[in-house]
């Protein structure tokens, strides 16, 4: 009898032990069991267990979990297609109980409605998962990151077309200066040849097209008026910092890959990464001695219900430097296991170690607050109020199913470490090379060295020669002079024969009026059909042809912009997603029409405009 009792009491026992482990099991192995059940046909155990995930995420101080959310959201597309409509349902509700606010999933509801043919879903579903972009860091780092290129791309375009107006607009007049040039010293036919091929020297020293660019900046300045040599300023300037800016990107979108940056991510908004504990086990074991890596560490381990490793985790943090993060963190641990009076402790440490730390204050209250001392939880919450007070709001409202608050180490400082860990080559063996950002070693590479050089030579140039003058072109008929030319009394914007027909009206023979009129008449003509072809194609660029600097290189900047997009969208970072079709073609389509509108604004002014008589 009393064998049998024994027997009863230990099956009891073990029971449950297995319920309670059943209830504490973590995310990673939850969520397997909500996928397997689902496809086998069970979607009542499914969403069952979906449940337990978002409650243990709840316990565990989780709010989202994007990763299951999207493969959910695939899930679904993937049985709508092949008629499961249950299954669809199912893995809908699933995405929305995970993360009802990833633009994945918003997109992939949005492909689903494209699929069968709803637009009228589709599109607000579309405009909903942008929207939705801003709201996490991954997103809104790619997105910076893809409209940083697209910018590069349209800046580097637009250099090259407004380097290619100067040529047309200032080309003969350089020409007639080098033609001036080389007279003093040679004589003979050679001169205007070597005249010309001088405006081309880069190509025949064998350099590349961008300092051709940057030549023709440097010798047109002095030509160019006085807005035109400020956007001829800016536009090199723009062009050297390119390269540091594509190295950048680079470094945002390889970077979010970093173990420490996912971690902090992590940790920071809440959401639940499956791969971000292993990767932060790997790279601590290989630097031991950074308590912001312990701290983050510690944090993936709470959120995996491990709360002896994250325990561990954060003293070694506080045996490193004492970390008023890692004291706070495990004053939670303490919380949680209703060990308020050693919480407490921890707190009060964290608040010696940072004063300004307003979360240690807010925990500390809260602890207060469940041992019955009210008067110390209002003096400890009004001291964190002051610290951050909209902080403190915001944490106030956010509060779950735990009341205190969890310590995350800035993102800034994540991206430091990371950072720190490239240069010094540590985990290299493992990780290979992490991205990094130096801006002093990137900017010692050619375009940045040759835009910078040509700033400065493009002012030493114009206040050189502007002493002897520069050639300039009449506006009536384009021939080119200079002050050797004719007085420097007369007119700088009429040739001289223009001056007499024109201006003094003198009594000019008939035959040479008549044909210089002819000259007036076919260069006026020319002048109309060089701006209507530039303006077919390269909306913007008659307004530079023109001299009106400002409307044109606006016009040919958005265009270049808008053109971009609609090529590059989903060939760049990957911020809407590889998968999601159609907010990839709403954004190709809205693209395509803003630059149509582009081209019309530009274009059609030019069209209408009649040549001077």
């Amino acid at each position: 009898m009393r064998a049998r009792l024994i027997a009863t009491v230990l099956t009891i026992l073990a029971l449950a032990a297995s319920a309670v482990n059943a209830e504490e099991l973590p995310p990673r192995d939850i969520w397997p069991q909500a996928t397997n059940s689902a496809r086998d046909g069970d979607l009542e155990s499914g969403a069952t267990k979906v449940g337990e995930l978002v409650t243990a995420g709840r316990a565990y101080g989780l709010k989202t979990f994007p990763v299951y959310a999207s493969a959910a959201a695939s899930m679904g597309n993937r049985a709508s297609r092949e008629g499961n409509a249950d299954l669809a349902k199912w893995a809908t509700d699933a995405a929305a109980a995970l993360d009802s606010r990833n633009s994945a999933v918003t997109f992939a509801l949005a492909d689903r409605a494209a699929d069968q043919q709803n637009w009228g879903k589709a599109i607000p579903l579309v405009a909903r998962g942008f929207a939705h972009l801003f709201t996490n860091y991954r997103t809104r780092t790619l997105g910076r990151a893809d409209m940083s290129l697209v910018l590069a791309i349209a800046i580097a375009l637009t250099t090259i077309i407004v380097s290619i107006v100067l040529f047309i607009r200032y080309g003969r007049s350089m020409a007639h200066d080098f033609r001036e040039i080389l007279g003093a010293r040679l004589h003979g036919g050679s001169v205007s040849v070597l005249a010309f091929a001088l405006l081309f020297l880069p190509v025949f020293l064998w350099l590349g097209p961008i300092w051709l660019v940057f030549y023709w900046m440097v010798i047109f300045f002095g030509y160019s008026s006085i807005r035109e040599r400020a956007l001829i300023i800016i536009l090199v300037l723009l062009v050297a910092a390119l390269p540091l800016l594509v190295e950048l990107t680079a470094v945002w979108t390889a970077g979010l890959e970093s173990p420490v940056v996912m971690a902090a991510i992590s940790s920071s908004e809440k959401s639940y990464q499956p791969e971000a504990l292993r990767r932060m086990q790997e790279l601590t074991a290989l630097v031991p001695d950074n308590s912001t890596l312990q701290i983050l560490l510690g944090n993936l381990h709470v959120f995996e219900g491990n709360e002896v490793q994250a325990a561990d985790h954060y003293r070694r943090a506080i045996s490193i430097n004492d970390a008023a993060g890692a004291h706070v963190n495990l004053g939670n641990l303490h919380f949680l296991q209703s060990d308020y009076a050693a919480a407490l402790t921890e707190y009060g440490r964290a608040e010696e170690k940072d004063p300004r730390m307003a979360i240690a204050f807010y925990n500390s209250s809260i602890a207060n607050g469940e041992t019955y001392r009210f008067d110390q939880q209002g003096q400890k919450l009004e001291q964190a109020k002051k610290i951050d007070r909209e902080f403190i709001e915001r944490i106030s409202q956010e509060r779950s199913v735990q009341k205190i608050a969890i310590y995350h180490p800035p993102l800034r400082e994540a991206w430091q470490i990371s950072s720190t860990i490239a240069k010094n080559g540590v985990a290299r063996s493992l990780f290979g090379n992490y991205s990094w950002f130096d801006p002093m070693k990137s900017a010692a590479n050619p375009i940045t060295l040759g835009g910078l050089s040509a700033v400065l030579l493009s002012v030493i140039v114009w206040l050189k020669r502007r002493r002897a003058g520069f050639a300039g072109s009449c506006i009536k008929c384009g021939r080119t002079f200079c002050h050797r030319c004719k007085s420097a009394r007369e007119s700088t914007t009429y040739c001289t024969q223009c001056i007499h027909i024109y201006l003094k009206r003198d009594g000019v023979a008939l035959a040479t009026k008549r044909a210089k009129l002819d000259e007036v008449s076919d260069h006026s003509a020319g002048l109309q059909r060089r701006n209507r072809l530039f303006a077919t194609f390269l909306p913007g660029s008659a307004q530079l042809l023109e001299g009106r600097t400002i409307v044109g290189i606006i016009g040919i900047l958005l265009f270049f912009v808008f053109v971009a997009i609609a090529i590059f969208v989903g060939r760049l970072a990957p911020a809407i997603g590889p998968v999601a079709e159609t907010a990839q073609l709403a954004v190709r389509i809205t693209a395509s029409v803003l630059a149509i509108v582009t081209w019309f604004v530009m274009s059609l002014p030019v069209y209408r405009r009649r040549a001077v008589a």
